[in-house]
């Protein structure tokens, strides 16, 4: 079958239906004189005759004039024929031109069928001859553009087929493409660029549903265009689409063009992001990625799908760098296009942190505090956006705990004493710390929205942390406590902590006889429920008693430049000297005096100072200022919690050095393992061929990789 012209393709597009409702006119009016004729017979003829006489008499005086609706539509213009071949242009255009001026005549000689033919036939009229020249002009350009996917090929290009049908792409075609596109920024050598980075990201995905056309069966070649695609093709597909002010690709044919080609690559970065790579690929991926972002912003779940995959890359990167690397793409992203992905970032950034901490230890828990506090930062990008995720979020976590509570069942309480329901407290605590700073809202003078928010997190904080109050769970009150401390210290909140701790001196744990044990101390701040062979030996008590006297402590070293804080520390200090008179635990019990001692220090400090002032508890302004710019850590109690701290953090330092010559122990035990099962070499393994062996140890290294 022939090839369809072009003017043929125009005049289908443009004028068929118009010459289809103009024949169906004819065929009705033949259709009427057909029966006419039957019913008048012979007169018929003769007065046919005379009709058309009188017409052809009338044609040469004046076309037009007195002509009926139906004897022009049967008269009409001559229309153009498919099945002859088409005219050229110029000829074609001599033809438009002269259907024009018959138009403008027709609007002079009859202007009533003029009007007739306006209301029913208005794209008639308004046709324009030009206006099919500039679509002309306007389908080559785009044929232009869209060359590479017509089955014509280069002169100078060769590329080789193999059986299959298939292109196999080598070092020489990347290096080809890599000039042309760095030298001329080449439109068709992009789109091969994109369509064989598809192909050979798929195909590495062991994805053979698909065929493409093009096919990389070497590791270097495939290595090379990775990074060709991923370096030069933003830079190509923003020189032919730039950004508008807005940051959104400006409307173009060539993005219109290029449409196909940038899904297929989404989706192959998409591929790439879910992947394990080296550090190094890894944040090459997202860097050219976040170019190519503004381009993907119409594609509603590809565009899903990148933010899961970055914020996957976000949670379970080794290294800090690409995890920072991610964090910036998703902040970055989310500030600059909030309408389309603040929300999702968000989301899907929260669930992804929430997967990610199911398992917690002491090796993973610096890389989650960290992704609790960068993750934070997202929610400052807009104030409104974030109170309504933070709302829904913790009113889960609520749901969650009603839940709990009502259903008394054996296990309904594994649904809050977990690392995800922890870490999910603890990372509102930090979200409305950075929100609701005292002085980030010193500095702006506006209080946060999401300030509402802090009773609500309280809340359901208490209620997790005294769902089940056994020692058992004492690491997991211990460590949400530690979280509404940081909150009340950078909110200015007064939480009301001590009757949590003064519960556990209640407990069997405290006040029991305890058995001996070899224990190892139980890791606090890395634990949120103690194994039953803790329970009941001194190890434990020793270091439940040691939380106690820390978190008395801090929770009263927020408040030791308060002018209330002798009226606040009485309830403590009563406690405090009744127990010690009852407890038999000398050790506790030294403990627990110094901390009295440090209380009624810093009561007889405020005393001193508040007794020279001139106001009253009505005026907060000045109750406030009091002592505002003294140094907490001169006061009696701050001293004292300053050189806790001290000590703790040299605890952390040795734990930290022990667990990494712990690791590396254990790498050179495995290490010496594998190179003693080499030597270990069995006598009927020597019958073996040099092939099978050199297999088997391949095989081996893959395992030890795994």
């Amino acid at each position: 079958m022939g090839k369809v012209s072009k003017s043929t393709k125009k005049f289908q597009k443009n004028h068929l239906k118009r010459d289809i409702d103009q024949r169906r006119v004819e065929q009705k009016y033949k259709q009427k004189l057909n029966q006419n004729q039957k019913k008048k017979k012979s007169s018929a003829n003769a007065a046919e005759d005379a009709e058309k006489q009188a017409i052809v008499k009338k044609k040469n005086q004046e076309v037009f004039d007195d002509m009926s609706v139906e004897d022009f539509m049967k008269g009409g213009f001559e229309l153009p024929k498919e099945e002859k071949k088409a005219k050229k242009k110029g000829d074609a255009k001599e033809e438009m031109e002269s259907h024009k001026a018959d138009l403008e005549k027709l609007k002079e000689q009859d202007p009533d069928f003029y009007n007739y033919l306006k209301q029913n036939d208005q794209e008639l009229l308004e046709f324009d001859p030009e206006e099919m020249d500039d679509e002309d002009d306007d389908e080559e350009m785009s044929e232009e553009e869209e060359g590479e996917e017509r089955p014509v090929q280069d002169d100078d290009e060769e590329e080789e087929v193999d059986e299959s049908g298939q292109v196999e792409v080598t070092l020489k075609d990347v290096s080809a493409w890599k000039k042309s596109l760095s030298d001329e920024n080449s439109l068709r050598t992009l789109k091969k660029v994109l369509k064989a980075f598809t192909a050979a990201v798929n195909y590495s995905q062991n994805n053979t549903e698909t065929s493409y056309k093009y096919v990389v069966n070497n590791a270097e070649v495939f290595n090379r265009l990775l990074i060709l695609a991923l370096t030069k093709a933003p830079a190509t597909i923003r020189h032919h689409i730039p950004l508008t002010s807005a940051g959104t690709p400006a409307e173009s044919k060539k993005l219109k063009s290029l449409s196909q080609a940038l899904r297929t690559h989404a989706h192959a970065l998409t591929v790439l992001l879910s992947s394990r790579h080296d550090d190094t690929t890894s944040t090459l991926i997202l860097k050219s990625t976040e170019e190519l972002l503004p381009y993907f912003l119409s594609y509603r779940r590809l565009l899903k799908g990148i933010v899961t995959a970055v914020v996957t890359v976000f949670c379970h990167a080794q290294n800090d760098e690409v995890r920072l690397v991610a964090f910036d793409f998703m902040k970055n992203s989310a500030a600059k296009y909030q309408k389309s992905l603040l929300e999702l970032t968000l989301k899907t950034s929260y669930s992804g942190f929430v997967k990610a901490s199911r398992r917690t230890n002491v090796h993973n828990m610096p890389a989650i505090n960290m992704q609790k506090n960068l993750l934070a930062q997202l929610f400052s990008i807009d104030a409104t956006t974030s109170y309504q995720q933070g709302f829904q979020f913790i009113r889960q976590l609520a749901i969650h705990l009603r839940s709990s509570i009502v259903n008394k069942t054996a296990d309904s309480y594994k649904i809050i004493y977990n690392w995800q329901y922890v870490h999910s407290l603890d990372f509102w605590s930090r979200v409305l710390c950075f929100e609701c700073d005292l002085s980030k809202e010193a500095q702006s003078k506006i209080a946060s929205p999401l300030r509402s928010l802090i009773h609500p997190l309280v809340q359901v904080t208490l209620g997790a942390m005294r769902l089940i109050p056994t020692p058992q769970y004492f690491p997991l009150r211990f460590y949400l406590i530690r979280s509404l401390l940081r909150l009340s210290t950078y909110t200015g909140v007064y939480i009301p902590l001590l009757p949590t701790l003064t519960e556990v001196l209640n407990s069997t744990t405290i006040n029991k006889t305890p058995k001996p044990s070899t224990l190892k101390p139980l890791d606090f701040d890395h634990n949120i429920r103690a194994g039953k062979s803790y329970l009941g030996t001194r190890v434990y008590q020793d270091g439940v008693c040691e939380q106690l006297v820390e978190l008395i402590a801090e929770f009263f070293v927020l408040h030791c430049k308060s002018i209330a804080f002798p009226e606040l520390s009485i309830p403590a200090i009563i406690t405090l000297r009744r127990f010690v008179k009852r407890s038999k635990n000398v050790k506790f019990n030294k403990q627990l005096q110094k901390l009295v001692e440090k209380l009624e220090q810093n009561s007889k400090f405020i005393e001193q100072e508040r007794s020279n002032v001139d106001f009253g508890p009505a005026q907060k302004d000045q109750v406030a200022a009091f002592l505002k710019d003294y140094d907490w850590n001169k006061t009696p109690l701050g001293a004292f919690v300053r050189v806790q701290r001290d000590v703790k953090a040299e605890k952390e330092r040795i734990l930290r050095e022990s667990l990494a010559q712990e690791e590396a122990d254990r790498q050179e035990r495995e290490n010496k393992k594998n190179s003693d099962d080499d030597d270990d070499v069995d006598m009927s393994d020597l019958d073996q061929s040099d092939e099978e062996q050199n297999q088997e140890e391949e095989d081996e290294e893959e395992s030890d990789d795994e």
